[in-house]
C-alpha cells in the first residue's frame, strides 16, 4: 500500500486556485509550477511531482476537502502512464528484440557503467548535492512553493 501525505492549507478553494491562477498555462486545467505540473479537477487535484519515462510521472492525488476555511490534501503518489495497448505477440517480439540488443550493446554497457562510477566518485569528492527523492519533491512542492503544512499521519485505532 502506498503511504499517504497528508497537507493543510490555509484559506479556501478559490483563494488556492487564485494561487495556482499565477501560474496558468493556456490549457484552462493546468498549471504549470517549475518542475511540477498541477491539474485541478472538480473534486480532486493532481500534483505532477516527478517525470518517469516519455509520457508517464509520479503524481500525488488528492482530494479536496474544504472545512474551517482551509483544504485537507489528503492522497498517494502514483504512477500514471499511457495505457498499453498491445498483443501478446507484440511484446513477446519486443522482448526477443531487447534480448538481442542487450546481447550487442552489453560491451558498451560495461564501459559506461564504469565512466558513471568514476563521474559519481569525482561528484563525491566533490561534495556535489545527492538528486531529490519523489517525497522530497513533493514535500519542496507542497511545503515551500505552495505554502502548505504537513499533516503527520494518526495511527488508525
Amino acid at each position: 500500500m502506498s503511504k499517504e501525505y497528508i497537507f493543510k492549507y490555509f484559506g479556501s478553494k478559490e483563494s488556492f486556485v487564485t494561487t495556482l491562477d499565477s501560474f496558468h498555462s493556456n490549457n484552462s486545467r493546468f498549471f504549470y509550477l517549475d518542475n511540477y505540473i498541477i491539474e485541478v479537477r472538480d473534486e480532486e487535484i493532481y500534483f505532477g511531482v516527478e517525470r518517469a519515462g516519455h509520457s508517464g510521472g509520479y503524481w500525488f492525488v488528492s482530494k479536496f476537502i474544504e472545512e474551517n476555511n482551509q483544504i485537507i490534501f489528503r492522497g498517494t503518489i502514483q504512477y500514471i502512464g499511457p495505457e498499453n495497448s498491445r498483443t501478446k505477440i507484440q511484446k513477446a517480439f519486443d522482448k526477443i528484440v531487447a534480448i538481442l540488443l542487450w546481447i550487442l550493446l552489453f560491451p558498451l554497457f560495461i564501459v559506461f557503467y564504469f565512466i558513471s562510477k568514476i563521474i559519481w566518485l569525482i561528484g563525491k569528492i566533490r561534495k556535489r548535492p545527492l538528486l531529490e527523492t519523489t517525497e522530497e519533491k513533493l514535500l519542496n512542492l507542497m511545503e515551500k512553493l505552495l505554502n502548505c503544512q504537513r499533516v503527520l499521519n494518526e495511527p488508525n485505532e
